[in-house]
């Protein structure tokens, strides 16, 4: 008779080698809501410019949950400075990677290209629904979903601290919280190198175990000690450059927003796939590729499915480059709408009347602000580093040069771009002239 094999589960992962899988995570990665991860690329459309970005978040799932378990046992385990007995510091080892791993499950196909719809459909972000789903109030639309709470439960982890740690509302814990969603955390720290070996780019290579091996907590909060500067200025060079050639590449813009614009009128206009929120990549594309009832979600969804006759970009305004003008004009356009979507929405209007495109082939996008969006970290930069008489210091005062160069720094080069079909590209480019002067004389 054979015997079962009840040896630890192993994970080969493409950053972090062989990752040996507890008991918790085995029966958490097994759930459908995380199964379905496996099926959402990690960087969204950006394999339309690097061809090896096919990693999907079910991996960066399991490398945060893995991170954060390493972090946590770390830096809280054997920690009796903090005041803690010891099942209290191995519960919170427990949490800190099951909030890890669950960071991601409320993600909407194509991860944050379709972010800004699932707020306006909502009125709140895809992390606010995992306070419901792990208080056991809702649960996906997924045959089997809703174990979640109950697995935690089982491991005596609060479903609830869980939550909490990925809406970044844990209080009673600040180090715990800087883990999970901080200036410095596992979310970043796998992504960062995650998305450089799948995008196979140049730059991006953090040196995660230096990071890790520098920190250290003080005052109830995550601190770095003085000697992981260095490791510390890579990871923020790091953070910047990838922003800049990855995530907001402008080809990689291109393909978000003609996805962004047909969910729009597919999913809020015309009411069609509902609980959108719940499919896969390729459920969603093909579903308005081939089900949607208006031609023009089919045309560019297929265009999209196919890489067929994408848009090209027409002229933008280049952050490094702006003059006093074109800071005036990204002053006026701001000004033609209270939310960035009637913004675009209005100068699109402006744009297919003066150039006489179709309404529905210009769209007008906002880096930066999209950024704000899936990023707001970007901007975080109180990082706090310990010397070694103990006395602590911010980045500003222990490196104001980077620090202000961090500071005013660009995670894009485009601030606005104005996408068409490749035919129509010289006609848009001159009716943006005559628009733009048009709105800096009003």
């Amino acid at each position: 008779m054979r015997m079962l094999d009840k040896s630890p589960m192993t994970i080969t992962d493409i950053v972090h080698g062989s990752i040996v899988i507890d008991d918790m995570t085995r029966e958490l990665i097994q759930t459908p809501e995380m199964q379905r991860l496996n099926f959402i690329h990690q960087l969204g459309m950006s394999f339309h410019v690097y061809p090896c970005a096919h990693g999907m978040r079910f991996a960066h799932a399991l490398g945060v949950g893995t991170t954060a378990k390493k972090l946590a046992t770390t830096l809280v385990l054997d920690n009796e400075d903090l005041g803690l007995d010891r099942p209290e510091r191995e519960r919170l080892v427990r949490t800190a990677s099951a909030a890890g791993l669950l960071h991601d499950i409320c993600h909407t196909p194509w991860s944050h290209t379709l972010e800004p719809l699932y707020i306006r459909k909502y009125g709140t972000d895809h992390m606010e629904i995992v306070n419901k789903m792990f208080c056991g109030d809702e649960k996906m639309h997924l045959t089997g979903a809703g174990t979640i709470p109950g697995i935690l439960r089982q491991y005596d982890v609060d479903p609830v601290m869980v939550a909490d740690l990925i809406n970044q509302n844990c209080t009673q814990y600040p180090f715990l919280q800087q883990m999970i969603f901080g200036e410095v955390d596992a979310d970043t720290l796998d992504y960062l190198r995650r998305d450089f070996l799948y995008s196979g780019v140049s730059f991006g290579h953090i040196d995660i175990e230096r990071l890790m091996g520098t920190m250290i907590i003080r005052d109830q909060r995550l601190c770095f000690r003085a000697k992981g500067l260095q490791a510390v200025r890579d990871f923020l060079n790091a953070r910047i450059e990838m922003y800049s050639a990855v995530y907001l590449h402008k080809k990689t813009r291109i393909a978000d927003q003609m996805l962004l614009r047909i969910a729009e009128r597919s999913i809020l206009e015309l009411g069609e796939f509902d609980h959108f929120e719940t499919m896969t990549d390729d459920e969603l594309l093909s579903g308005l590729a081939y089900q949607s009832g208006d031609p023009w979600v089919r045309d560019l969804a297929l265009r999209l499915k196919f890489r067929r006759d994408l848009f090209k970009r027409g002229c933008y305004i280049d952050a490094s480059s702006m003059t006093e003008r074109d800071e005036e004009l990204v002053e006026a356009v701001l000004t033609l709408g209270p939310t960035t979507v009637d913004v675009r929405h209005a100068l699109e209007e402006m744009l297919c009347e003066e150039a006489g495109v179709k309404p529905g082939y210009i769209f007008v996008d906002l880096p930066v602000e999209a950024a704000k969006v899936s990023e707001s970290r970007f901007w975080e930069l109180d990082i706090r580093f310990v010397d070694e008489r103990g006395r602590i210091f911010t980045l500003e005062q222990i490196d104001k040069p980077f620090a202000d160069y961090i500071s005013r720094a660009k995670p894009t080069r485009s601030v606005l771009s104005i996408y068409c079909p490749e035919e129509d590209r010289l006609g848009v480019a001159k009716a943006f002239e005559v628009v733009g002067s048009r709105l800096l004389c009003q």
